[in-house]
């Protein structure tokens, strides 16, 4: 009987016709809770370049995954909703007139990030279509401008007895 009720409760909460302003607080709090897990796992990850660098390497490999390709997506899919997400709740907090348009504002919000997304999911997306690694090119450069600084070492003198 208790599951019952359960999923009868999930299924309300779910179907709650708080429109606009229930999806946009639900959304809001998974974008945080997903940031907050990746900075989590970011730090942890990051930590092992200095303790494990063998295992640094093995991430940086795994990151070029598919399934890694499409979490970054997610990543700053999150990022990007949540700060505007968040500006527009400043703006209703600061000009309470605003909140004569919170529907409005909550549609912008998620217009935006849909604009913002485009671009960005194409970048992060095209090397699984064959396409160049993001910064690949100008990493190339950059080492071999590095390469071109580091003076060639003197001749080795043999001396013969």
């Amino acid at each position: 009987m208790a599951i019952v009720d359960r999923a009868k409760s999930v299924s309300a909460a779910l179907t709650y016709r708080g429109r606009e302003g229930m999806w946009t607080w639900i959304l809001h709090r998974a974008t945080g809770l997903g940031i907050l897990l990746f900075l989590i796992v970011h730090v942890v990850e990051t930590a092992t370049v200095i303790y494990w660098p063998q295992l640094y390497e093995n991430f940086l490999d795994t990151y070029k995954s598919v399934f890694f390709r499409f979490a970054e997506v997610l990543i700053f899919f999150s990022v990007v909703y949540h700060a505007l997400n968040g500006t527009r709740i400043i703006v209703q907090d600061f000009w309470p007139l605003a909140m004569r348009r919170q529907r409005q504002l909550a549609w912008a919000a998620g217009g935006l990030t849909v604009l913002a997304m485009i671009p960005i999911t194409f970048l992060m997306l095209r090397p699984l279509l064959g396409g160049p690694e993001p910064g690949e090119e100008r990493h190339r450069q950059r080492i071999e401008r590095q390469q071109a600084t580091v003076p060639a070492a003197a001749p080795v003198m043999q001396v013969t007895p």
